[in-house]
Formats: structure tokens, C-alpha cells, sequence
């Protein structure tokens, strides 16, 4: 079934690629290189996107670096968020997001760190801290899972209907839903934005709901800033 419907995944990613391609492309300000920055944002973009933050997560790392006194860092997961391998795909971001918390963890254990993914990037944030599917297990351990203040995820193909942090009731699960309760280590940390009739996180047919999570971004920032401190 996983399979079958990473397959649909695929089949819609020339047209998610045409919509993101136009969107613009940027990075948050950087903290100073040297030293720990007060607050790191890990964040992983969506499927077809090219390297980087994305065109979500980096205007969200920069409404935060704006929003807030603290220092902030930013750093983009490397994965191949791929389509047409989708599963690996997130399977080699899981480890590298994985490898950059328990970085930040090692080296700045006063840093806060926010995870932020966008679509197959959401994913990402929830299989790294839940595991895949109804019996996986986390990719971090529970200190590091004690560091990070703050999730954002947008257009999450493992949505589900009912959990306390969703941004909006939406009744749907999304097409790879996780299951409730997966993520309530995090739940008091967490924010999920889906819009109505998204393709992937709604299993709707609007998939142009799927590529307009702008209008969650003021939302996303105020709860972010709001757990790091202004």
C-alpha cells in the first residue's frame, strides 16, 4: 500500500516541480560562524526542490532570524527528495537530519533547535523523531529529542486527523498517515499546517492547496519565536 502510493507521489511530481520552480529561493541569515548560536534550525525541503532550505523553509528561517533577538543558524538537511525513489529518498534524510541534531546536541547543548520540512521534508522531521510507520523507532535518542524546542511541518504526507498540535481541524489523514499519538513526545513543541484538499496531506485532489503554505508562514514564525524566546 506504502508502495503504491509512493508511486502516486511520483506521478504528480512533474507538476509539484513546475509549481515550485517558479516559487523564489532563499536562505535565512546566517549566525556567526564561529561559536554556538543561541537557536538552530534544521530544515528539510520538499520533493524536487534543489539544495537548500526551499522555497518554504527558507522564508520561514528568515521570518525567525528576523522575529527574534537571539542568534540563529540555519541549516538545510542534505537528501536527495527525490520522487521517483521516494522512500529512500526519505530514509537518507531521516540520516542526515538525524546526524545534525546529534551534532548540535554534541557541540551546543544550550542551542534550541526547530525542525521545519515542508512536504516529503515534513516527513522527514516526523521519522526522525517517531520513526517510519505505525512501529519505527526514533533516529535520535530522547536527550537530543529533549533539544529540540520547537517543529513546524507543512503539507505532511503522514498527517493525522485529530492530533493536538494540527493547525486547523482538517478530518482527513494524509496519504501515508502516521497514526495518532506517534508524535506526542513532541506535541506540546509541535505545529502541523494543512491545508483543505492538499494532495498529500489531506489525500485531496487540490494540488495547488499543496503548493500555497505561504499563509501559514506568520503562524509558523509567531510559534517558533514563541518557544525560542523573542
Amino acid at each position: 500500500m506504502r508502495a503504491r502510493k509512493a508511486l502516486m507521489i511520483a506521478a504528480a511530481g512533474v507538476v509539484v516541480a513546475g509549481g515550485l520552480a517558479v516559487a523564489p529561493f532563499s536562505f535565512a541569515a546566517q549566525a556567526p560562524g564561529d561559536g554556538c548560536a543561541d537557536v538552530e534550525i534544521i530544515g528539510a525541503r520538499a520533493s524536487t526542490e534543489r539544495a537548500g532550505l526551499g522555497v518554504l523553509i527558507g522564508p520561514l528561517a528568515q521570518r525567525v532570524t528576523r522575529g527574534t533577538a537571539r542568534t540563529v543558524r540555519s541549516t538545510a538537511v542534505d537528501y536527495p527528495a527525490t520522487l521517483g525513489n521516494y522512500q529512500n529518498s526519505v530514509r537518507q534524510g531521516v540520516a542526515d537530519m538525524a546526524e545534525k541534531i546529534e551534532a548540535t546536541v554534541a557541540s551546543c547543548p544550550d542551542t534550541k533547535i526547530v525542525l521545519a520540512g515542508y512536504s516529503q521534508g515534513a516527513q522527514v522531521v516526523g521519522d526522525t523523531i517517531a520513526g517510519a510507520g505505525r512501529r519505527g523507532e526514533p533516529a535520535v535518542d530522547a536527550a537530543a529529542i529533549d533539544q529540540v524546542a520547537a517543529i513546524a511541518l507543512f503539507g505532511d504526507p503522514t498527517f493525522t486527523a485529530g492530533e493536538p498540535f494540527n493547525a486547523a481541524n482538517r478530518t482527513r489523514n494524509g496519504v501515508f498517515s502516521r497514526g495518532r499519538g506517534k508524535l506526542d513526545a513532541v506535541a506540546d513543541r509541535t505545529r502541523s499546517f494543512c491545508n483543505t484538499g492538499d494532495t498529500f496531506c489531506q489525500g485531496g485532489q487540490n494540488l495547488a492547496a499543496h503548493l500555497n503554505y505561504n499563509g501559514s508562514l506568520n503562524a509558523a514564525e509567531q510559534f517558533i519565536v514563541g518557544k525560542v524566546g523573542g
